[in-house]
């Protein structure tokens, strides 16, 4: 065999080998992807709490909205849906993260970001803390108090009663029996709005709540009714 029986590589051919030599040692390795994923976990993080509440079509709103003003280039031949399925295609990176521990928002700094202005928007945000980044999904009033405790936010006046408060007067959390609350679809659509405030009116407004009135009150109501009828 000589090498006439194969054609020479000059000309184009050497500046295309070239040209892929050189894009092959440009390419990021795996660990430089990894890298760039934890990099990315607090935006993702964010979006997610911010559009999870949402049905499929409120995200896909949101995520065209998103692609339109900020340019992003998605591929030829996807649309909105394809990229809010396709972001499952990060969860396993994602949640080697989190299980990790890099990225993981504190419950200090989680408090400070949503900015929370009453005792039942904090019980709220501890609630949501609990079960979204403790995976805890039924707690104590305890539970609350720690977490408080560990956020370093100011303490309760009254734990009970404020947690009490968040359950029958606000409608964030419900109780789950055997002493424990859990999280309501209110109170987790309350959260992922703060600290926008109009986001919160609007979450209120699309998850009504009807106060629930306890023994105490209706008694009250009850002997000022047949009172009122005696005069």
């Amino acid at each position: 065999m000589n090498g006439s029986e194969f054609p020479a590589v000059g000309g184009e051919e050497q500046v295309e080998l070239h040209a892929a030599e050189a894009e092959a040692q440009e390419a990021p390795s795996a660990d430089h992807d990894v890298a760039m994923a934890y990099a990315d976990l607090p935006a993702m993080r964010a979006a997610l709490e911010a559009v999870e509440p949402l049905d499929m079509c409120g995200r896909t709103r949101v995520v065209k909205w998103l692609v339109e003003v900020l340019g992003v280039d998605v591929g030829p031949g996807k649309n909105a849906t394809a990229v809010v399925a396709g972001s499952a295609a990060m969860s396993g990176v994602r949640s080697a993260a989190i299980s990790s521990g890099e990225g993981e928002i504190s419950p200090r700094e989680f408090i400070s970001q949503k900015k929370p202005d009453s005792l039942v928007e904090r019980v709220a945000c501890l609630a949501y803390y609990l079960t979204r980044h403790r995976s805890n999904a039924y707690f104590k009033t305890a539970d609350i108090v720690d977490l408080n405790t560990e956020a370093a936010a100011r303490r309760f006046g009254n734990p009970s009663r404020d947690v009490d408060n968040a359950d029958r007067q606000s409608g964030y959390i419900v109780s789950a029996g055997n002493g424990n609350k859990q999280l309501t679809v209110r109170g987790e659509a309350v959260v992922a709005a703060l600290p926008d405030r109009d986001a919160v009116k609007a979450a209120l407004i699309e998850h009504p709540y009807k106060v629930r009135r306890t023994r105490e009150s209706s008694g009250k109501k009850n002997v000022e009714r047949e009172g009122g009828n005696g005069e």
